[in-house]
């Protein structure tokens, strides 16, 4: 279903969305326009609304990589390319925000590693969300460490399918392929990963 851009403006008036309202998960990436199929990785962040009830959501969501001993690296970047707008979700409604990974992953003091997933926020939300899906990530964490994910601002879907950022979903075949001769290391002192109890979702993702 189409959610709605709200212009700065208007005054209609909706809560913001709850982590608990949202259901979040992969979507499927359109290959760009833009010949990134050899380039970064892109995924489809989608935040769907599973409430009874309208409801808001404006800026970034946090995003990081996790393994089962925690956060790996920093969190995502914000990627300032979209403009943040007020997107008001009627129930069942999706919104998208682009995941971009970074070709830093390679780079060095990168500290390659095969991540569990993604650690998920809602733009202004304490509660994550945990989505299984594996990704080539840094675990070099701190000022100095290389960029390796960026996030842009959630925007309506399906006009988010639209924007030019976004390359073809890397499988997981792809990559371990990529991958083959790094050992994965769990980072035992970040905090991230997910309590027991806690939501982790598949990632709607073809392997």
């Amino acid at each position: 279903m189409h959610a709605a851009l709200i212009s700065a403006r208007s005054h209609v008036a909706a809560p913001r969305c709850a982590a608990s309202g949202l259901r979040i998960s992969l979507g499927a990436a359109p290959a760009a326009a833009t010949g990134l199929r050899q380039g970064p990785t892109s995924y489809a962040l989608d935040f769907t609304n599973v409430s009874d009830a309208k409801c808001e959501l404006r800026g970034y969501p946090a995003v990081a990589a996790y393994l089962a001993g925690g956060q790996v690296g920093n969190t995502a970047a914000a990627d300032t390319t979209a403009t943040a707008h007020r997107v008001v979700l009627a129930p069942g409604e999706t919104a998208r925000a682009a995941v971009i990974g970074s070709a830093s992953a390679a780079a060095r003091g990168c500290r390659p590693v095969i991540a569990t997933g993604l650690r998920v926020t809602p733009p202004g939300e304490s509660a994550a969300r945990f989505i299984r899906h594996s990704l080539l990530a840094c675990s070099a964490a701190g000022p100095r460490a290389p960029v390796f994910l960026r996030v842009r601002a959630v925007q309506p879907y399906p006009a988010a399918g639209k924007l030019d950022s976004f390359a073809q979903p890397a499988s997981r075949a792809r990559i371990h392929a990529r991958a083959a001769h790094i050992e994965p290391r769990k980072n035992r002192h970040a905090a991230g990963a997910p309590a027991p109890g806690e939501p982790v979702l598949a990632s709607g993702l073809a392997g």
